[in-house]
């Protein structure tokens, strides 16, 4: 280990490691306590000593105030993000479904490319591979890089542990660029949903007791083209058995109100089946692109050089299929997938469970036939 030498600050050098890298290291004496040398660049990101210096004083106020400034200090961006995500999933900042959607999202884009890196040393390059990485998601995928990172150099900032928030410099994608599924395939919405309502029952996977399970998911996203996140929070507790419906409560809504939908048929014998507790209790929100994905391989789907669809597309596949096809009013249409009426309609216009529960027995109909 070589020591650079420098008067500039005391107690205070910069050494060359053995693999290359630099570290600002401090060695102090505060209040009758003599301090042992502290790595300041693997505590807080100092990258020279005059910032070592600088945050040095915060670290004498901190001490003086009671407060331990070394005691399980986060250095890297893993344990910087889990931190947070154990605070907020904590304090009930952040809900389940939040933190589940958070969580996959870091672990799939962020965690391999820059969660090993002090923020200090990561860099607006590293933001853009992970972009890159990402060159065939949609605007509203490629935006929620900034949205969680944000927060975590902001503060980083504020504390003077980093000079610059870099993820101010990442652009603001379009969100919705292809929900126009006519530019993603020649295919239309009734083809493509028949298609996926007859591959169900010939998707096969290697875990023969999640088999049915899986299949059951699958028609409750192709037949009633709810949310992804609150079906997954579905429970026995929500069914309505005799009246073969379910009411979603409105703490999984993203409306914040209660709804209720028809369950299909098709998933009654297995619902009937569940004692209590989650509906689809074993499938995880990390998996569901790549299950859509085997089911979509299973029709003559054919989409144009590097498109597809999702999920969440069944929503607009089914809309268009109830105005379009099955001449439901644009307004029932729209209630059927829980979205709130807009402007003074909101206050006056209310379709009733029958309204829903018919346009849903047209689309099925429609869809088998």
């Amino acid at each position: 280990m070589k020591i650079k030498k420098t008067a500039s600050y005391k107690g205070i050098t910069t050494k060359t490691l053995k693999n290359g890298d630099t570290a600002v290291m401090v060695r102090f004496k505060y209040l009758s306590t003599t301090y042992p040398v502290k790595n300041f660049t693997k505590l807080f990101g100092c990258e020279d000593e005059q910032q070592a210096h600088e945050k040095l004083k915060e670290v004498k106020v901190l001490i003086s105030n009671g407060i331990d400034p070394f005691l399980n200090t986060p250095y890297t961006l893993n344990e910087i993000w889990y931190e947070r995500l154990k605070k907020n999933e904590k304090s009930g900042k952040w809900k389940k479904i939040t933190i589940d959607n958070y969580s996959y999202y870091y672990e799939a884009h962020i965690k391999k490319v820059i969660g090993h890196k002090k923020l200090s040393k990561i860099t607006y390059n590293d933001l853009d591979k992970i972009l890159e990485n990402m060159s065939g998601k949609q605007g509203g995928t490629k935006n929620t890089l900034k949205k969680l990172l944000f927060p975590i150099f902001d503060e980083a900032k504020k504390r003077g542990d980093i000079q610059k928030n870099i993820t101010e410099l990442l652009p603001s994608h379009k969100i919705g660029n292809d929900k126009n599924i006519e530019l993603r395939t020649a295919e239309s919405a009734l083809s493509i949903v028949r298609q996926l309502y007859k591959a169900i029952p010939e998707y096969k996977v290697h875990c023969k007791a999640q088999e049915e399970e899986l299949k059951m998911f699958l028609y409750m996203v192709v037949m009633t083209a709810h949310r992804i996140g609150e079906i997954l929070q579905l429970k026995k507790e929500d069914v309505i058995l005799e009246e073969n419906k379910i009411i979603s409560p409105p703490e999984i809504t993203k409306t914040k109100e209660a709804y209720h939908f028809p369950i299909p048929k098709e998933c009654l014998e297995y619902i009937e089946n569940i004692d209590s507790g989650l509906l689809f209790p074993t499938i995880k929100r990390g998996s569901l692109y790549a299950i859509f994905q085997r089911l979509l391989k299973l029709t003559d789907i054919r989409f144009y050089r590097g498109k597809t669809i999702s999920m969440h597309d069944m929503r607009r596949l089914m809309l268009n299929i109830m105005i379009m096809n099955c001449k439901i009013d644009g307004m029932l249409a729209d209630a059927c997938l829980s979205h709130k009426q807009k402007g003074v309609l909101k206050h006056y216009l209310h379709f009733s469970y029958k309204d829903i529960k018919n346009s849903y027995k047209k689309y099925w109909k429609r869809i088998k036939y």
